[in-house]
Formats: C-alpha cells, sequence, structure tokens
C-alpha cells in the first residue's frame, strides 16, 4: 500500500519543499511499527510519561512538492506533476492518503532530506526529517495502527 502524508513544518514560513511524503506501507514496515508500538505500549506501562519514542530510518520514499515545477522539466513533467497534484487534492483534508501503485512522483518535485526518523506514538508512526541546507524540522501525518494492520495482508488476487 501506498500513502502520501501531509506534512508540517517547524519552520512558519518554509516547508523545504516537503507538503507530503511518499511511503510504501510493506508488511515488513507494518510488522516493525506494530511492534515497536507494542514496546512503547509496554514501556507505557511502567512509565506512563513516556509520550514517544524515535528511531533513525529511511522508509519514507521521498519528500515532495507537486506545485514545484521546474520551467526546463520539460511537458511531461509537467503533466505529471499535474496528476500529482489533481490526486494529493481529492483528500484535502486527510493526513493519509491511499495512492494508487501508479502513482509516480517526478525528480524535479523531490525534495532532499537528511536526519530521517520514525516517530512511534501510542496509537500510530509518523516520520520527521530535516531539509537538506536548513535548520527545521518537517513532520509527516500519521500512520494508524488500523492501516498497518491492513497492510499486513495480503491483496487478495483476483
Amino acid at each position: 500500500m501506498r500513502v502520501a502524508l501531509r506534512i508540517s513544518s517547524s519552520n512558519e514560513h518554509s516547508d523545504g519543499g516537503c507538503e507530503f511524503a511518499l511511503v510504501e506501507v510493506t508488511p515488513e514496515l507494518a510488522a516493525l511499527a506494530l511492534r515497536r508500538i507494542a514496546a512503547l505500549r509496554a514501556q507505557k506501562s511502567v512509565d506512563p510519561e513516556i509520550d514517544e519514542t524515535y528511531s533513525w530510518t529511511s522508509y519514507v520514499e521521498c519528500y515532495f512538492s507537486p506545485s514545484i515545477a521546474q520551467e526546463d522539466a520539460g511537458a511531461e513533467a509537467e503533466a505529471a506533476c499535474l496528476a500529482a497534484a489533481e490526486s494529493l487534492c481529492e483528500g484535502e483534508d486527510d493526513e493519509v492518503i491511499e495512492l494508487s501503485g501508479s502513482f509516480q512522483v517526478p525528480s524535479s518535485q523531490i525534495a532532499a532530506v537528511e536526519c530521517q526518523q520514525m516517530i512511534v506514538r501510542q496509537d500510530a508512526i509518523a516520520f520527521s526529517a530535516i531539509p537538506k541546507h536548513t535548520s527545521f524540522y518537517v513532520h509527516t501525518g500519521e500512520i494508524p495502527v488500523a492501516m498497518l494492520e491492513a497492510a499486513l495482508v495480503p491483496p487478495a488476487r483476483a
């Protein structure tokens, strides 16, 4: 299952070219996330003040902005950008947008990031990163436990 997660930035004036994060929620990622959520819940029973845990990760395929278009990118990239923006705007208020398997992010829309982390919360996971050459973080919306559990089940074959 491929999802786009909406981004919030710790810098009120910039998102570093990161409006969305693209994540492939594989059975492996879902199983790891659910184990980490279970571990956090166990820790929370011992220390109720624990709120979330962080771990270094690279599960986000890319951080991107469908509204950034390079003038020399060409008509094909421009058409792909418009299709991406339309697809993402359909779920305008959703933090997590499930994408079709054919969804592609043109390279001109991808933002370079570093210091990627998975944030484990009691009922969901999220991700954070620092856009390259900046000094602020961007944070994704949450992938809830129900979506992680659904990703464990392989899709039915037709």
